[in-house]
């Protein structure tokens, strides 16, 4: 936990309260069995959980906190290069913010879930990716996966005119891409600084 601290020293605007508590939940994270929440973080920790919910209403800038992070932890003479993915996530309820339809790479089709947009630094020798900055995909219009085409119709298509329906009508509007440049544009003045960190 130095290192954590040593960073903390470094970032401006964090009060010592904060800094005490940020030491307090990433040493827990690491020790709780079981789901990452308030209950659970308040049963390893000497933090209730009234104390976590109140401090998890502060901002922190934690693309900035991984940057400095990965400044120590990073060999300067390897090189690096920035990608940025996104990954879906299962969830259930109706009461889940951003819940929506999006495409799962692992089924190969739009399932209803959340999605989060990942930045990393990945090391070239190590082949290693390191997470710079994590956000949520906001939820958008609900748009449910376009139903298989009845056999009769897949028939006309094939038969008639030999030409496959336009498949760009069961499409929405706003795809995965459309979010990864908002995020781009997001954290397009992050990136070059930290690059110049790196000699880049």
């Amino acid at each position: 936990m130095k290192i954590i601290e040593s960073i903390l020293q470094q970032m401006p605007g964090i009060s010592q309260p904060q800094k005490k508590f940020l030491i307090t939940l990433f040493s827990t994270i690491l020790l709780a069995y079981g789901k990452v929440n308030f209950t659970n973080l308040s049963r390893y920790s000497c933090l209730s959980e009234k104390t976590y919910r109140r401090h998890f209403l502060k901002s922190f800038n934690f693309p900035q906190f991984n940057q400095y992070f990965l400044k120590q932890a990073l060999n300067p003479e390897h090189t690096v290069i920035a990608v940025i993915d996104c990954s879906f996530l299962r969830k259930s309820g109706k009461k889940t913010d951003c819940k929506a339809y999006f495409y799962n790479g692992v089924t190969g089709k739009s399932e209803e879930g959340l999605e989060i947009s990942v930045i990393s630094i990945v090391e070239i020798e190590t082949r290693l990716s390191y997470s710079l900055s994590v956000q949520q995909t906001p939820s958008r219009p609900q748009i449910k996966p376009a139903k298989k085409l009845p056999t009769k119709t897949k028939n006309y298509w094939s038969i008639k005119t030999r030409k496959k329906p336009d498949s760009q009508s069961s499409k929405p509007d706003i795809t995965r891409v459309d979010d990864g440049s908002t995020t781009s544009k997001e954290y397009s003045l992050l990136l070059p600084n930290f690059c110049t960190l790196f000699g880049g």
